[in-house]
């Protein structure tokens, strides 16, 4: 296997794996646009995920809908190799960490965390951080180039 095959499946793999990610972001910030802007129950929304986003302020549903618009612009720019796909993807990224430590140091993170896995909540921050350090070692590699508008 050649080092630009190496290259590429990695950079295929992280487009796949964000996208799959940015899918289940803006999944989230439909809930959440739901809850504040729409009939939640109508919907079929979780009643304890009803309750915490009741309780999230403008940032946090900033945050949400920033996250989840980054994620998707990063999965496009990483699949047509514009270098602007890591600083949007390390801007998701920290939207997401952002949010996520500030809703789960309230009580209301509690009540729903006792209904989902709370390990899960780890491994997810933990993989996007590792596909930042991928993202930035295809960077250094040429995968994706330096340069934010890419030459034709």
């Amino acid at each position: 296997m050649t080092a630009k095959l190496v290259l590429v499946s990695a950079r295929w793999v992280l487009v796949v794996a964000i996208g799959a990610w940015a899918l289940n972001q803006l999944s989230s910030a439909a809930d959440v646009l739901a809850v504040k802007f729409g009939d939640a129950v109508s919907a079929g929304i979780d009643p304890s995920l009803i309750i915490i986003v009741e309780a999230m302020g403008p940032f946090l549903v900033l945050l949400t809908m920033a996250n989840a618009i980054c994620y998707a612009a990063s999965t496009v720019l990483l699949a047509t190799r514009f270098a602007a796909a890591l600083p949007v993807y390390a801007a998701a990224v920290v939207f997401d960490l952002t949010g996520w430590m500030v809703y789960s140091s309230t009580s209301t993170y509690d009540f729903w965390a006792a209904s989902t896995p709370a390990p899960a909540d780890w491994v997810a921050n933990g993989l996007l951080l590792a596909g930042l350090i991928v993202m930035i070692a295809l960077r250094q590699a040429g995968s994706i180039p330096r340069h934010l508008l890419r030459d034709h």
